[in-house]
């Protein structure tokens, strides 16, 4: 049987610092970004509900001052993350896919990984 690793064609890398966020004009607040690879992203964020926008066009920001803009995305799964018991705040998990980038967005992501990563998950 295949695991999830051997599914995915791309490695992730966890964030090393809680301040890199994911954003998008529609979303009523910053995601805290969890993990990137040159693939996709996924982000926590706390609503009851869950954000739209399956597509969207995403910034994300990191560690000295790197970003990537205007990132087309698609949504892959967006799920509630268990908190423990008597948690009052809901927390929530998005995993998004990227969408076409081109060769400016590729390096600029690969850059993005490097500065803002610690190790593979």
């Amino acid at each position: 049987m295949q695991t999830i690793e051997d599914r995915r064609e791309f490695k992730r890398f966890m964030v090393k610092d809680a301040s890199s966020f994911v954003t998008h004009a529609n979303w009523p607040d910053k995601g805290v970004l969890v993990d990137i690879s040159k693939g996709g992203l996924a982000f926590h964020y706390n609503s009851e509900v869950p954000w739209g926008d399956e597509t969207a066009d995403c910034m994300v920001v990191g560690d000295h001052n790197s970003s990537l803009s205007s990132i087309p995305t698609t949504l892959v799964d967006d799920r509630l993350v268990p908190c423990g018991q008597g948690q009052t705040m809901v927390v929530r998990r998005r995993s998004l896919k990227f969408g076409a980038l081109n060769e400016q967005q590729r390096v600029l992501l690969d850059c993005f990984i490097w500065i803002n990563s610690v190790a593979h998950c």
